[in-house]
């Protein structure tokens, strides 16, 4: 059997429909139609492709696979690579390399040290140098993807490999199901049982939930042990929707470095201030949750119960004691010991906050609407569907107003956070849940630097809605220069005007400028779902900029 068609019918039986990508001179070897039942999705940059298959696998917690060619369609993907890893994503990144009689690193025309270059930012970088190991290899790298701590793979593939008949002892058409494994971990009954006698021991402790939690099925189970005590827990931004927020008087919401300047409220000091114990469950670093949030009050005891153990994440958090290992099964079996109930505080205006908050001050422009106020509206229309963000300050306006129906409905990117992630990760949304609304919210900024990806939604028919929010500037590099108190250099934030209406209609969208609420929900509301539709809203930030942590 020829390489490609082992290699595709390898992707197929594990389950993935779309390979996202960018193609190259390899076409000339394969052309990814060879066999039936997978998509290629052409993204018009690799970065788009990547950052698609990355929120595909968090989406779901299943494998995915993106597709580059050689040379600069390689090193363009690294970004996207670098996000999966960061974002605990199980994601295959195939790219072309040169002919394997003329793969000389940095001399050859667009060859380069692939396997070097991916190597830092994934958990296995291997370039195929015999093509009878491609089962092998495929093996290994589904494996690895799926184990604890999820992360990335890449594999870079000799041109002339694809044609070459290889040899197989299996059927490779047998369907092969993966799900996250979590190695066994060092759990004893003897922690288990200090996690409770510490517990138990404690006055008021608090619960945050990261997305471990998710990706090892445990929602349920924490759950239960949160109500089973009594105890509030705050959520990881792509928690969100673990429970509704204004029924469970234990769900504080999610935090964000720069709540309190938003919401003109001392959240976290009323958090935290008398706390003496911090559970930290599915615990991930990169969720941006750090200790400095919980720096009020008395010292406090950690208990860190995590699917893996990290040694950096150890030597940050300090806890008094830890469990590794699957977090639902620590959970099944904790949740059958006696509770305790601790008298938590509900925080309730904090909740009527998140209910009645509109953002809107005397000096705020009539013209202009603020993040607080859309996201009010969003909430209302966006159903069981998804919410995703770009990166800019208003993606923390969504992390703390933003309502998902459920948990695995909101995401937004706390790992790499590069710009322009928005869109990719609304078009993996969409692809992967056609029957559900997608709601993207951007600013010009980082919108505009992966734009033509528009089109992209049209040619897969993509009906999604993109909330564009525009004041002709890199915002939030605009605030933090507003901290230096020697001067600031507004010339280089500062961005010329776009009309993104008509950008939008040139690659065959819908597009409306709205400047206020009435004219939003006019606009949701007529919304007819045949084609996308990106409404640009001009925006004023009418908070205060404070750095909570």
């Amino acid at each position: 059997m020829l390489f490609k068609e082992v290699l595709l019918r390898e992707i197929k039986r594990r389950g993935i429909k779309n390979i996202f990508g960018v193609p190259g001179r390899e076409n000339e070897k394969i052309l990814f139609s060879e066999i039936d039942g997978i998509n290629f999705v052409t993204t018009r940059v690799e970065f788009t492709a990547g950052v698609a298959a990355d929120m595909s696998g968090r989406l779901n917690y299943e494998p995915q696979v993106a597709f580059s060619t050689m040379g600069p369609g390689a090193t363009n993907m690294t970004t996207a690579v670098a996000s999966a890893m960061l974002n605990k994503s199980p994601v295959i990144f195939f790219t072309a390399q040169l002919e394997s009689n003329d793969n000389f690193y940095n001399v050859t025309h667009q060859c380069v040290d692939q396997k070097s270059i991916f190597e830092p930012i994934t958990k296995w970088s291997y370039e195929i140098s015999n093509p009878n190991e491609l089962p092998e290899v495929i093996d290994k790298a589904f494996d690895l993807v799926m184990t604890e701590p999820v992360g990335p793979v890449h594999i870079a593939i000799p041109t002339d490999f694809f044609c070459k008949e290889i040899t197989i002892d299996y059927d490779v058409n047998v369907p092969v199901i993966h799900n996250v494994v979590t190695p066994k971990g060092k759990s004893t009954e003897h922690e288990m049982k200090e996690i409770y006698n510490l517990l138990k021991a404690s006055d008021k402790p608090i619960c945050l939930l990261g997305q471990e939690i998710r990706r090892g099925n445990a929602v349920d189970e924490v759950l239960s042990f949160c109500h089973n005590w009594q105890i509030p827990f705050i959520t990881a931004a792509n928690m969100k929707g673990i429970s509704n927020i204004h029924e469970d008087p234990l769900n504080y919401g999610s935090a964000s470095c720069y709540m309190e300047g938003i919401i003109h409220y001392p959240a976290l000091e009323k958090m935290f201030a008398d706390t003496d114990v911090i559970v930290l469950i599915g615990y991930q670093y990169v969720d941006d949750l750090l200790p400095k949030m919980w720096d009020y009050g008395e010292q406090k005891q950690i208990i860190l119960i995590n699917a893996s153990e990290d040694p950096i994440i150890d030597s940050i958090v300090k806890p008094e004691v830890s469990n590794y290992g699957s977090i639902k099964d620590f959970f099944k079996t904790f949740n059958n010991y006696a509770s305790f109930t601790k008298d938590s505080k509900k925080l309730e205006d904090l909740k009527e906050i998140y209910s009645s908050f509109n953002g809107k001050t005397d000096q705020q422009d009539s013209s202009s609407l603020n993040p607080v106020e859309i996201m009010h509206v969003i909430n209302k229309h966006v159903g069981d569907g998804f919410l995703l963000t770009d990166i800019g300050y208003y993606r923390h306006h969504a992390i703390l107003f933003s309502e998902p129906k459920t948990v695995g409905r909101f995401f937004s990117d706390t790992g790499l956070s590069s710009f322009g992630s928005g869109l990719p990760s609304a078009i993996a949304a969409k692809i992967n849940n056609r029957d559900k609304n997608v709601f993207l919210i951007c600013g010009d900024g980082g919108f505009h630097s992966g734009s033509g990806d528009l089109a992209t939604l049209v040619k897969y028919d993509l009906p999604i809605v993109i909330i564009l929010l525009n004041n002709s500037s890199f915002e939030l590099i605009n605030l933090y220069q507003s901290k230096n108190k020697n001067e600031s250099n507004s010339h280089i934030v500062s961005l010329s005007n776009v009309d993104f209406v008509k950008l939008a209609e040139a690659n065959g969208c819908y597009g409306k400028q709205v400047k206020s609420i009435g004219e939003l929900e006019n606009t949701l509301t007529a919304y007819d779902k045949s084609k996308p539709l990106l409404i640009e809203i001009p925006l004023e930030y009418t908070d205060n900029f404070e750095i909570s942590f």
